[in-house]
């Protein structure tokens, strides 16, 4: 590359410059974390001779291009926080090696970005639904309940899964989505103990609302603060209680409105299952992430691997070492498993790591301890055991999150990722 196209000025027309706004604004969509998005900007940047700094929050992006004269020249984004879709996630991918490869141009690169972003989902809004029902199902397995648990957390997802999908796109409602999905989850729960003959109630409302848990948020975000990148980070993670306080207010609204109309329903304490029913319910509900997180069929054999890793690993881990190596040993296996996918696939690690992480974030840990706090007590007594057991429940929930993200760290240490993603 010569001197003149190296320092050549960053202009806001220039098709290379447009090219790194896009592609930021695209990989913060679909909730890559700042660390990320900031390597692939640097990189990029790099092979076109420029000295890029990048500033990522959720909501926003700024790049800044120096010029040959030392000037900056900064450049903000709007970001729009959408939902998780690895098809174009991979997409993007190839987008940017392909620029780098000399494959494409970058105003090349700048239209089929715009396709990428603009592309309809992959999968209907019914296929959406059921799948919801289907992980609620597995995620009773997974919370300790019994085929009663299971069925009723199957019932309690289907109710959120079309709630979102179709109340959810009216903004009125959107901006209620967690508070109605809560509340929703806790009144059918009670509801559906009268003919069940009791059971479990905190298993189906905890599993229902389980895909709107915040746990994967609150772990990118503490990935991003063990990095340094402590605005975004920080941001984050308010985030992430706010969603959880509107969910668990919700769910103690419903539990108060359901103890008052029928009265209390009698608990039932469930018996474990076969051992098989852990290797099927995790083998389905890795398939539906990949329905859920917009993958494409032939890539679920990655998630069911992702899945079983992690819930295996975890489950072993924490049964001879305690939990918190459990959980740090399943998220390094889970790290050294998804960087050695994208060196040997050329696809993104996250492909791999993400559904490996939905089984080991400590979302359900906080909702409960949630719960705990925000219950009320007979008298003083039972109150004071209470909170002390809801400051229990979250210090377990933040010394996951540190194990998740130390694991994720070691994880590269013992397999450095090749891909920028």
């Amino acid at each position: 590359m010569n001197a003149a196209a190296k320092f050549q000025q960053p202009r806001p027309d220039e098709p290379r410059a447009r090219f790194l706004i896009e592609l930021a604004r695209a990989l913060g969509t679909y909730g890559t974390s700042a660390n990320r998005i900031e390597e692939v900007i640097a990189y990029c940047a790099d092979a076109f001779g420029y000295n890029a700094q990048t500033f990522t929050t959720p909501t926003s992006v700024f790049v800044s291009l120096e010029d040959d004269e030392g000037e900056l020249h900064t450049y903000l984004a709007r970001v729009h926080p959408g939902e998780t879709d690895m098809t174009k996630m991979i997409a993007l991918d190839r987008v940017f090696n392909n620029v780098l490869d000399g494959i494409i141009s970058t105003r090349e690169a700048i239209t089929e970005i715009k396709r990428v972003v603009s592309m309809p989902p992959r999968y209907p809004v019914w296929m959406i639904v059921i799948c919801f029902g289907i992980i609620g199902v597995c995620a009773g397995n997974f919370l300790g309940g019994a085929f009663k648990e299971m069925v009723a957390s199957g019932i309690v997802g289907l109710m959120i899964g079309l709630l979102v999908q179709f109340a959810g796109r009216k903004r009125e409602f959107s901006r209620l989505m967690e508070f109605l999905s809560g509340l929703g989850a806790a009144v059918v729960a009670g509801l559906l103990a009268i003919p069940f003959g009791g059971y479990m109630t905190t298993v189906p409302v905890i599993a229902g609302v389980i895909i709107l848990l915040p746990g994967l948020t609150l772990t990118i975000a503490m990935v991003e603060l063990a990095m340094k990148h402590v605005v975004s980070g920080t941001a984050r993670l308010a985030g992430a209680i706010m969603v959880l306080l509107v969910i668990g207010f919700g769910i103690v609204l419903g539990q108060a409105i359901v103890d008052h109309t029928v009265g209390s329903t009698p608990i039932v304490v469930p018996e474990r299952l076969a051992w098989y029913v852990d290797l099927a319910t995790i083998i389905v509900a890795s398939t539906c992430m990949a329905i859920l997180f917009q993958a494409h069929l032939r890539h679920a054999w990655v998630m069911i691997v992702a899945g079983l890793l992690a819930f295996y690993s975890a489950r072993y881990g924490s049964m001879y070492f305690g939990p918190e190596v459990g959980v740090l040993g399943a998220a390094m296996v889970v790290g050294v498993a998804s960087n050695l996918y994208a060196r040997i696939f050329d696809k993104p690690a996250l492909m791999m790591m993400l559904p490996g992480l939905i089984i080991l974030v400590p979302g359900s840990l906080g909702l409960r301890s949630l719960q705990m706090f925000m219950a009320h007590a007979p008298d003083d007594a039972m109150k004071a055991n209470t909170t002390i057991d809801a400051v229990q429940s979250s210090f377990t929930v933040l010394v996951v999150g540190v194990a998740l993200v130390v694991g994720l760290l070691l994880a590269n240490v013992v397999m450095p990722p090749r891909k920028v993603l």
